[in-house]
């Protein structure tokens, strides 16, 4: 149980997709109250009751809206995307699931439905609690599990491809006359800093990733068959507009890889992750942003 709770689960930032989500869980919060009208309203003496009970779903609407806002401004330096898991999510969903227990309960108080007290607040909140508790573990499982087979199949088709590039390369090479010869002719790698002084050159393929470190590029490379790295000043974007290798390519925000040195690509909740063929024991991820672009780029390699 506890191991699962700790498993990689897909962070989403706030859209546009998330005003609809939260829209139609509000209209339907209203429909469901002023139709089937539970929780005592039958019982309630207020003027206006139908626009009083749509109000209800309004709050329902903005709550989560207002704790997606405030909780991806919050979690933005945190890096959410890369250390979200599933405990993290079930826990967000509950909270949410808090919020908007607390903005009807102040709604309610507003149009004098009931009184703002201590023992309310917490019977409201301990009550949505329970009532949530089981709905949002199975829905996060649900999720979880629909996300790691998805990204399994789609990670496995990656790796094929890459393999197939890799065993099409090794081919073309053993197929020269003259390897040696070839190997000699082969074009350089070469990353400039911003300061036009610093330059780190190699062979394109020892490079096997380079990752962004703020202000700075991390490049991580084989030297005499060992691992080395070398942090150089300058964006990600900077150093891959100096790349004109094609299978040097960008696969995550944060990342760009050599597809050379790649040994295996493994699919979890949040996406794929590259493992290499070195004793190196980083993995790096592969985003969804950059998967259509890097299957592409698999295929123009062809």
């Amino acid at each position: 149980m506890f191991s699962f709770l700790k498993k990689p689960y897909p962070y989403n930032s706030f859209s546009s997709k998330d005003i609809l989500s939260n829209f139609l869980i509000g209209c339907f919060i209203a429909f469901f109250l002023i139709v089937f009208q539970p929780f005592g309203v039958p019982l309630w003496q207020t003027e206006y009751k139908t626009f009083k009970l749509i109000g209800f779903g309004f709050v329902s609407f903005i709550c989560p809206l207002l704790f997606k806002l405030t909780s991806v401004v919050f979690l933005k330096k945190y890096n959410p995307e890369e250390t979200w898991m599933v405990w993290k999510e079930t826990l967000a969903l509950l909270l949410v699931i808090l919020f908007i227990a607390f903005g009807n309960l102040c709604y309610g108080n507003l149009i004098h439905i009931n009184h703002f007290t201590i023992q309310e607040l917490l019977l409201a909140m301990a009550a949505t609690f329970l009532l949530a508790i089981f709905p949002i573990t199975a829905n996060v499982a649900l999720k979880y599990n629909r996300f790691v087979m998805l990204n399994q199949k789609e990670a496995q088709l990656m790796e094929e491809e890459v393999l197939d590039f890799q065993q099409r390369l090794d081919t073309e090479i053993e197929d020269q006359t003259d390897k040696e010869e070839v190997l000699q002719k082969e074009e350089r790698l070469v990353l400039i800093a911003e300061n036009e002084k610093d330059i780190l050159e190699l062979k394109p393929e020892e490079l096997l990733y380079i990752e962004s470190a703020d202000n700075y590029s991390n490049v991580i490379f084989l030297k005499n068959q060992q691992i080395a790295k070398q942090l150089i000043r300058g964006s990600l974007k900077r150093l891959e507009s100096q790349i004109s290798f094609p299978f040097i390519v960008r696969c995550h925000r944060s990342y760009i890889v050599n597809l050379k040195q790649v040994n295996h690509i493994k699919g979890n909740a949040q996406g794929y992750r590259i493992e290499f063929k070195t004793e190196l024991s980083d993995t790096i991820p592969v985003s969804r942003n950059y998967s259509k672009s890097l299957f592409e780029r698999l295929e123009s390699l062809k």
